[in-house]
């Protein structure tokens, strides 16, 4: 009869057998999947404005850009799983149609149509890429126009070379709740999905169409009727391309936000306009810091509440359009 130890070491064997064969499943799965996935290039412009290309100091960025007069204006899309410039479409247009100035809207690395290399991607990477762009493309100051996330490193670049920036407008930037990023136990999830291979592959299937718009109606916008399927179309399409997982994860594990940008805000010494929702409690972010910047620093902040949730130029056009010209007129 066999003893109670080499039934152990059987059934550890058996498990650990499963465990693996699992896991080689896993990885061929992942590997032919990926093998099926375009490129990020092969994916369609995001926006209606002629598109090149800018060699970033960790990669090759992709960027709209239209030619004009007077100060240009450089839009940056926010960072979430299915980030591009797309997001920022309104905007463009409106400013395209009303303004006669040079317009550039950049897809951050990982994102869009830019490089999704595997790299590793941490805040340096992309506070080297708007410095290195703003630095080298515009060739003359710009107002800058950032979207969340997309804040952050718009403040932070602006902060340590104000030259480059004459003013910045930060539509919902992120930063300023009373918590900031995943919990422990969240953390030690991705930690666990991503040391396994199973990050990317619950990735692709988080971000198919239905669950992009029940994402959108939780989370961004206030009214589920307003997510315009334009939008999702472009969202579900660049979430499928090869390398699409990477830089959300880094996204999504907290390692993209600054500790205390908070502070950041509140030493921008260029004209600042902040603006949030008006009742953002439904939303993903929510701003309870605000008031506290702005008492800091008064001179170089405004804000402004708005209708609609955090994408306002999609879901209340009119006064997030009101409150933007009024900000960019030149005296």
């Amino acid at each position: 009869m066999p003893s109670s130890s080499s039934s152990l070491r059987r059934t550890s064997l058996i498990a650990g057998a499963a465990l693996t064969g699992a896991y080689a499943g896993l990885t061929a799965a992942k590997w032919v999947y990926q093998r099926s996935l375009p490129p990020s290039v092969s994916l369609p412009p995001a926006i209606d404005l002629p598109l090149h290309t800018f060699e970033a100091p960790d990669g090759r960025v992709q960027y709209y850009a239209r030619p004009g007069t007077g100060r240009p204006v450089v839009l940056l899309h926010s960072f979430n799983a299915v980030a591009s410039s797309r997001e920022l479409a309104p905007i463009v247009e409106h400013l395209a149609t009303t303004t006669n100035r040079p317009l550039y809207a950049l897809d951050w690395l990982g994102f869009g149509r830019s490089e999704r290399a595997a790299l590793h991607y941490a805040p340096g990477v992309y506070r080297r890429q708007l410095y290195n762009f703003l630095s080298d493309v515009p060739h003359t100051p710009v107002d800058l126009i950032a979207l969340s996330l997309g804040g952050e490193y718009a403040a932070q670049v602006t902060l340590q070379a104000a030259p480059l920036v004459q003013r910045l407008v930060l539509i919902g930037p992120t930063g300023l709740a009373a918590t900031q990023g995943p919990s422990l136990p969240g953390q030690i999830g991705l930690g666990l999905a991503e040391a396994v291979g199973a990050f990317d592959l619950l990735y692709y299937r988080l971000t198919r169409r239905a669950s992009l718009r029940r994402y959108y109606a939780r989370q961004i916008f206030l009214e589920p009727q307003a997510i315009p399927d334009a939008l999702l179309d472009y969202a579900e399409r660049t979430a499928h391309v090869h390398g699409a997982h990477r830089a959300p994860l880094r996204f999504v594990d907290g390692t993209l936000k600054h500790d205390d940008i908070a502070s950041v805000y509140a030493c921008l010494y260029r004209p600042t306009l902040v603006l949030t929702p008006r009742a953002p409690a439904s939303t993903i972010q929510s701003f309870e810091a605000l008031p506290d910047v702005l008492e800091q620093n008064p001179e170089f902040l405004a804000h402004q509440s708005l209708p609609g949730g955090l994408l306002p130029h999609w879901e209340a056009p009119s006064p997030f359009f009101g409150a933007l010209d009024a900000f960019l007129v030149d005296p």
